[in-house]
Formats: structure tokens, sequence, C-alpha cells
């Protein structure tokens, strides 16, 4: 597991797209992918992306994968993309894989896998020909790849699934709803390279939780050991570390303050410690500070499987999960370290949201309602009150937290823009003048946003009709002004 932070590209506002493109009626594979790929296998071929993932007789293919790979000048074919190569093969050729041979029946048989390769260099400076090398490095593969020249489709994805540079990343998706499966794919093939457990859907992490006494860490200020039935009604947080990882030695003192923070204002809140340290030693040292408790360290199957139950990829990781296990957030770090006192604890989705620069680059990847205002706390109560009805009712057949769930058709995000340089920078970004209240439907993917008509009264039942008719494409809509620019500049 590589000690390693997660990048998320920086910047209060993404960088805009040159090209629109219509979402309605488009499946899911069309947002994520765009309408057509590249065909690997040295040809220039580009295919219907529905073709590629859906066979002759309309049936879907089970597990899509993106693969996300870092080549070199010259590489051609890394040992992971080979063992990839034949895997796919494996899935695809009706091998037996849980019981399923891949026959329905019709005399079809249905693609099990589909691979979607995102080319990426991990040294660009000494690159001469990005093409050459691009050609080069897909030629003898098998599957289909995001065109070379799609740098704009390359940039999404790679937010989306936060892929960090260098690091080869499988995610793999549900081939009906494009729900993730795991972002572990590379993890979870090299431990298991014949693909007998294919797609390695993870448990439930209560299993693993359950599995054996938890034990107190160094500086608890009660040595017994604990069950896990004795947690059901707290709040948990389980903490991926080693102590050999320079970015979990700065992040665990963050934790421990935090932690006592919580606790000492009354919650219910316990940590479960789950090392990644090489060696016994190591992980004794790396507990003496901490005040709660801990997987053991000899128990390195169980830590394996909350590892895999809760799709860890990095340290250090801080999952928080209700009194049911259930999760609540993946990025419990993130959350702490912006809010270190634990004010906004247990850090649950919010469905109505301040914008910050923090969400700001979310606004790449799906549209928003955003509602401009001053900042004084009578004008965010304002905007709550009149956000959260329509975003109640557009969240209200969506899970509270999955981290399976992934929604690219649909994704709406609720923003209050207060006075400040986010807001400053977005507006310019946009080309929005200063008034406020103002609300806004802004697509940057699209390169449009629409604003409720000057004069009109914003209530509940306006910003609805506001919304209905941005999302049925019924509101006249305007052109973003990065966008006019990007087109220009290339004209």
């Amino acid at each position: 597991m590589a000690c390693t932070e997660n990048i998320v590209p920086s910047g209060a506002i993404p960088k805009q797209s040159c090209t629109n493109q219509s979402i309605n009626d488009n499946p899911w594979q069309h947002r994520l992918f765009g309408k057509q790929l590249l065909h690997c296998g040295g040809s220039d071929k580009l295919v219907d992306v529905n073709s590629a993932v859906i066979g002759d007789k309309g049936t879907m293919c089970d597990v899509i994968g993106v693969y996300f790979s870092f080549i070199n000048p010259g590489a051609t074919c890394d040992d992971f993309t080979r063992q990839l190569v034949d895997l796919y093969g494996n899935i695809n050729a009706g091998i037996s894989v849980n019981g399923d041979h891949g026959d329905h029946g019709d005399g079809a048989r249905r693609k099990k896998f589909q691979v979607v390769h995102v080319v990426l260099w991990s040294n660009v400076a000494d690159v001469l020909d990005f093409e050459e090398s691009f050609r080069s490095h897909v030629a003898d593969l098998p599957w289909l790849a995001v065109p070379n020249r799609d740098y704009e489709r390359k940039t999404r994805l790679t937010r989306r699934y936060r892929i960090k540079s260098g690091v080869p990343t499988l995610i793999l998706l549900e081939g009906t709803s494009g729900s993730v499966v795991t972002r572990g794919g590379v993890e979870r093939a090299l431990a298991d390279p014949s693909g007998s457990n294919f797609p390695w859907r993870a448990s439930h992490p209560k299993a693993a939780l359950e599995d054996g006494p938890l034990m107190p860490c160094g500086a608890r200020d009660s040595n017994e050991p604990m069950l896990h039935e004795e947690l059901r009604h707290c709040i948990k947080g389980v903490y991926f570390s080693a102590h050999w990882c320079p970015p979990c030695k700065a992040f665990t003192p963050q934790l421990v303050d935090t932690y006592q923070r919580i606790r000492e204002r009354g919650h219910s809140f316990e940590v479960i410690f789950v090392s990644s340290d090489r060696s016994e030693e190591s992980y004794n040292v790396h507990i003496e500070s901490m005040p709660w408790l801990r997987i053991p360290f000899s128990q390195e199957e169980r830590r394996k499987k909350l590892a895999i139950a809760l799709d860890v990829q990095a340290i250090p990781t801080l999952v928080i999960l209700d009194p049911r296990d259930n999760i609540i957030t993946l990025e419990g770090r993130a959350e702490l370290l912006e809010d270190p006192e634990g004010l906004n604890f247990p850090w649950t989705i919010r469905l109505v949201n301040i914008l910050t620069e923090k969400y700001a680059t979310s606004l790449h990847d799906a549209p928003a309602i955003i509602l401009f205002v001053e900042g004084e706390d009578c004008e965010v109560q304002f905007g709550e009150s009149v956000l959260l009805p329509a975003a109640e009712a557009y969240r209200r057949d969506r899970p509270d937290y999955d981290p399976n769930y992934d929604d690219p058709d649909g994704m709406l995000h609720f923003f209050i823009a207060l006075d400040g340089e986010t807001s400053d920078i977005l507006r310019e970004f946009v080309g929005l003048d200063d008034a406020v209240p103002l609300l806004t439907a802004i697509d940057i993917p699209r390169g449009v946003y629409a604003v409720m008509e000057d004069g009109a009264e914003i209530t509940v039942d306006s910003v609805q009709y506001f919304i209905d008719g941005f999302r049925s494409e019924k509101l006249p809509t305007n052109k973003i002004a990065a966008s006019q620019k990007c087109k220009s500049d290339k004209a």
C-alpha cells in the first residue's frame, strides 16, 4: 500500500472545456467517455461507445475497467498492462468465473469485461512525439482507449477518480449503471491474477471489525480490550496508517487532537487503527502516542480484509462509519484537516454546501445550482431555506452515502456562494455580474449557464421551477465566458 497523499488539482476554478455536448438522454457511458473511443491494436479506428460495451444481442457488458497508466518515452507496455491483457482474455474467453461461463441460453455470449484505457505520461519533458508514444503503447492491446488528443476527457476522468501521478490505477464499474465496484483493481488483480473472484466486490466492513477483539493503543486510558459489539452506539473512525509514512506521522497528532476535542464535547467517537507497518517493532513505536483502539499486528488477514472492504488505496486514510458500520465518508482525513475542531463531526454529506475552494473543483465534473449572497448569517439561512427543499427532492431516491454509488448522468450539486475570492473568480470565469442575491445554474462541462430572470422573487417554488427548467433544457442559457475565450484562442 503506497504511502501517498490524495492529489487533487489545485485552483479555485478548473480549466474549461472548449466543447459543448448535450447531456439529455445520454447513457452514462456517453457522459463518462464521450460517444467515441479508439479501438487499440494498431488502428486509428474510432468506435461508438455503445457498440463497444453492448453486445450484438443487446446485452450489456458486466464490468468496465477504466485503466489509467503512465508511460515514459519509448515504453510499450508495463508489467501490469501485460497481466491485465491476460486477465481480460481469460474472462472474455468464457473461462468460468464464479460459475458463470457467459452463456445465456440464446447462443449469444456476453462480453463480461471491457477496458477503457486512459494513457498518461509520467515525464512529459522528455516526450518528443506524444502521438507516436501513444500509438506504440496501445498497438498490441485488445481493448479501447480514450483518443490521445482528447485532453479534456482525460483531465475529467483523472479528476473524477482522483488519479495520483505515476500510479497505475484500474477502476472497475458496473456495466449497467457506471457505479464503482472497486477503485483498487490493480491491487486486486495482483493478488488474484487468475481472476477467480473477479470483479472483487467488497464485503461489508462489519465482518472484519467483528473478527476478534480490539486492543488498546499505548496512550489509551484503559488497558482493557474491547469487542466490536461494545462500540455499537459509536461513530467510528477507521484509521489506516504506518510509522514509515511521513504524511501519516504528520497526520496522527492532528487526529489525536481532534479525537480528544470531539470526545470532550460528549460525542461517542472511537478510532480503530489499522496498520500498514512493515514490522511489529515499527508498529509498536507507532501506537505509543495513540489513545484509541487497534487491530493487532499479528492479524494481517483481518487488516487486509478491512482495507479491501473500505477500498483503501493509500495511506493515511480515515474512513468514518456510523454506529451500524455504514460509511459516512471515505474522506475523513480531508474533512478533519478542513475542520480540525470537529465542529461539523461526523462530517455527513450536506445537501447544500457553502462554495469553497474545496468544492469548486467539483464544478468541472457536474452542473450546480449556485445562489450568490453577500455572506451575512441571515442570508446563508435564507439560502439554505430556499435551496434545501429542491436538494432534498433531487436526492430523495439516492443513498445518503454509498462509495459505490456514482451517477454521472444526473449529478447536480447545490451551493451557496458567499462574497469572497472563490465567488469572485467564479463570476469572472462564467461572466456573471456582481448582483446579489443571484440564482444561477452553472454547467462547466457543457460550457453554459442560466440565471433566474432579473426581478424574480427567490422562493422555494421559484427555485424548484428554475431547476426543473434547467434540467429539462427549457431555460435560455448563455455561453460561459471562459468557454468563448477558449474557442477564440483555438480559432
